[in-house]
Formats: structure tokens, sequence, C-alpha cells
């Protein structure tokens, strides 16, 4: 009888061990399900699948990028072996004839020289932007030229844009190139922004620079009288019509000047000599009633 009780309890304890065993490794137990197992394979082979295609796609994309790869060198290559053929049979022609090669291309003085050319006729036209572009390829082939400076200069002063104008026309004055159309531009962009002593001393140095030019004392000679001068305008009105006598416009800007000076023998000797070279009526009539009226 005993030894039943203790058959029942070494099972009882058995049983117990291995319950206890069970719950403890549950997790790896019940991995081995068949139908967990089943799902962690598709799992897998999923993951797998997904890896192999985007290896797949990034081949196809590594071998696209060799191929472009390998065709441009390709073409690299044959296009340099071709530029290269080309320069040598330039270089072979050259050498055959050296003298007649020279005389067909332009030089440099004549490609400048047709640039400045094209620069004047544009800025006749008005057309400001193609004009610029010359004017700027040829300080590209020669940055001393200081033709290019001056026209670049009028072209900023005629479309009043006188920061560029003036900064262009001081270069010029800094690097001595400056000429009588130089100081008459720096004088007409001090005359618009007021400032009038600046001016006057730019046209003075106008006339400095060229003497023996009428337009240069007519300007001058203007400016005194917008100014209120004219004894200081007499001078360099009386200079513009003597250095061109045909000049109906001289002539009379130093009539207008003798009338303001109030004298009447210059006035009517001048008067005479304009009616010889212009037929304007009605301005006759008005100049004559300014001589009249020093007269009275």
């Amino acid at each position: 009888m005993y030894v039943a009780i203790i058959a029942y309890v070494i099972a009882a304890l058995a049983l117990g061990v291995m319950a206890y065993f069970v719950v403890r490794h549950w997790k790896e137990i019940r991995l081995l399900d068949p139908r967990s197992i089943k799902e962690e394979r598709q799992k897998e082979e999923r993951e797998k699948l997904i890896t192999r295609r985007f290896e797949r796609v990034s081949a196809d994309r590594l071998a696209a990028l060799q191929r472009f790869g390998r065709t441009v060198t390709k073409k690299t290559k044959e296009s340099y072996k071709r530029t290269e053929e080309r320069l040598q049979s330039f270089d072979n022609l050259y050498r055959k004839v050296k003298s007649p090669f020279a005389a067909m291309a332009p030089s440099q003085r004549e490609r400048i020289k047709t640039l400045l050319a094209e620069a004047r006729s544009l800025t006749r036209d008005l057309k400001w932007a193609d004009a610029e572009r010359r004017l700027l390829e040829v300080l590209s082939l020669d940055q001393r030229q200081s033709d290019a400076y001056k026209l670049l200069g009028t072209l900023y002063l005629r479309q009043k844009l006188y920061p560029q104008a003036r900064e262009t026309y001081e270069f010029l004055v800094k690097t001595r190139k400056a000429d009588d159309a130089t100081y008459a531009g720096l004088a007409e962009i001090a005359e618009a922004e007021g400032n009038f002593q600046i001016a006057e001393a730019m046209l003075s140095k106008a006339v400095e620079a060229s003497p023996r030019q009428p337009h240069r004392h007519a300007e001058l000679a203007s400016f005194y009288v917008k100014r209120g001068t004219p004894a200081k305008a007499w001078l360099h009105a009386k200079r513009a019509s003597e250095l061109e006598p045909g000049s109906a416009k001289y002539l009379e800007l130093s009539l207008e000047t003798a009338i303001l000076l109030g004298d009447r023998k210059e006035a009517r000797a001048r008067y005479n000599r304009l009616r010889l070279l212009s037929d304007d009526p009605a301005r006759f009539q008005v100049l004559k009633d300014k001589i009249e009226a020093i007269e009275r």
C-alpha cells in the first residue's frame, strides 16, 4: 500500500515538473506550431523578395549608368580625336600658306575698328544695348581703348544714366585720356544735378581742351546766358561766331548776348549779318523789336 502511495506521489511530482517547464518555455514551444512556422517562413520569403527586387532595380540602374558612361566616354574620345585632327590639318595648312592665311584673318586692330564703327551706328539708331555690347567687346580685346570708354560715356549720358556716365568720364580723367567731350559730359551731369559751379569749371575745361571748336565756346556762352551773366557769355559767343562765320546759330547766339548787354552797335551789326544767312521773318521781327527796345 505504501508503495502505491509513493508511486502516485512520484507521478504527481513528474507531472508538476513537466507543467512547470511547459509554462516557462511556452514561447519556444509555440514556434513549433506548424502554422506559426509557415507564417515566419512567408515573412522571411517576402523580405527576401523585396530585397532581391531592390538589388535588381539597383543593378539595372547601375548597368544603365555604366552603359551611358561608356557611350559618353566613347563619344568624347571620338570628338576629341576629330577636333585634334582638324586642328592638325589647320596647323598644316597654316604652315604651308602662312602669308595668305594671315592676310585673310582680320587683325585685332581691324576688329576693334569695326566694332567701334558698329557701336557708333547703333548709338545713332538709339540701339543702346547692342551698342554697349560692341563697346564692351572692344574693351575685352583692349582695356586701354579710350575711344570705347568715350563712346560708353556718351551712350550712358544720352540715356541719362548719370552715375554710369560719371564713372566712365572720371576714369578717363584719372587716366589722362579725357578730351573736350569728356569734360562737356561731366558738365552736363553736374548741371542736371544742380552743381553749377562744377558745370562751369567742366565747360571751361572743354574749351581749353579744344579751343578751336566753336560748339564748345557756344556751350559755355549758353550756360552763362542761362545763369544771367551775359558779360561772361559775350567773349565765347563772339568767338564761336568767329570760328564758324557761316553759322546762323552761332551768330544769333552772339546777337542775343549783345542785346542782353545792351550793346546797340554790336546787336544791329549782327542782326544785319544774320538776315543774309537765314530766312525767318517772324524770328527777325522778334529780334528787331529787342534791338529797338535797347535804342529806346
